[in-house]
């Protein structure tokens, strides 16, 4: 399931990523470049709460 699109904390333009970009750090973070900026972001993910969403990890 790919992450909704959000803006990029340095270029502030929209981001649409792929899930072969995403990089696993732990079981709650996803890092990633941003396709305009090249910079990479990191992201935390939400499971539970109005906020919950984002990829789910491969088995």
């Amino acid at each position: 399931m790919p992450i909704p699109p959000k803006p990029c904390p340095y270029c502030d333009k929209l981001m649409w990523i792929k899930d072969e970009s995403i990089e696993w750090v732990d079981e709650n973070t996803i890092r990633f470049r941003c396709p305009h900026c090249q910079s990479l972001v990191r992201r935390r993910l939400v499971e539970l709460g109005a906020n919950a969403a984002g990829p789910i990890k491969p088995a």
